[in-house]
């Protein structure tokens, strides 16, 4: 009974103190974001004309003792349809865009803080045509992934212990593979192509992203 007391008490006490410490060992606190430039853009009635679109909608930061991680990732799975009077055309577009990386911050003032790091991204676009008039139905489309990554650097300010405002410029290159469906007569069947093409992704601070640390 003796032992049973005395260990129950050392792991009472061992409990505690990880507890009291300013950080916790097994939940790191969470920094989740999202890209608020398009609502911003909306509020001011400036609709965002001649923005750039940011393709990470919402990121997800950990930070660390020395370094912090994030992602970032959106989704858009959409289909529309469009009467012309040449027929009606159905369209099908999906795009998933997902980053990973590590950054690492430095304090610039009370209210200011810089960071830099580098990411890897992946890039899935895939867009199919059906166009039918009065011949048949002629079927375009293209679909491609693509990998990559490169630096970045941003600029981070802290409204409150919870809540942070930040925006970041990258320079991502990206290679992709894919291929596209082309069809010019109902009557013939549609022929494929491959593509491969490597890409440069320059971005400048145009996005503005706003956190809350949990």
């Amino acid at each position: 009974m003796l032992r049973l007391l005395l260990l129950l008490l050392m792991t009472t006490t061992v409990w505690g103190k990880l507890f009291a410490q300013d950080t916790l060992l097994y939940w790191p606190k969470l920094e989740l974001g999202m890209n608020i430039t398009q609502t911003l853009a909306g509020f001011f009635n400036s609709g965002g004309q001649g923005l750039p679109t940011d393709p990470y909608l919402f990121s997800l930061k950990i930070p660390g003792a020395r370094s912090t991680f994030r992602t970032g990732f959106n989704a858009r799975f959409r289909n529309r349809e469009e009467e012309s009077n040449t027929g009606q055309r159905l369209i099908y577009e999906r795009d998933f865009h997902l980053r990973a990386g590590l950054e690492w911050r430095r304090t610039l003032t009370k209210k200011f803080s810089f960071y830099y790091g580098i990411d890897a991204i992946m890039r899935y676009q895939q867009e199919d045509v059906d166009f039918t008039t009065n011949g048949g139905t002629i079927e375009l489309g293209s679909n491609s992934i693509g990998f990559g990554g490169g630096p970045l650097m941003g600029l981070m300010f802290h409204l409150s212990s919870k809540i942070m405002l930040s925006t970041e410029s990258s320079l991502y290159g990206m290679a992709s593979s894919g291929k596209e469906k082309d069809q010019t007569d109902p009557g013939v069947p549609p022929t494929e192509q491959k593509i491969r093409q490597f890409e440069m992704l320059p971005s400048i601070p145009n996005s503005l992203y706003v956190f809350f640390r949990f």
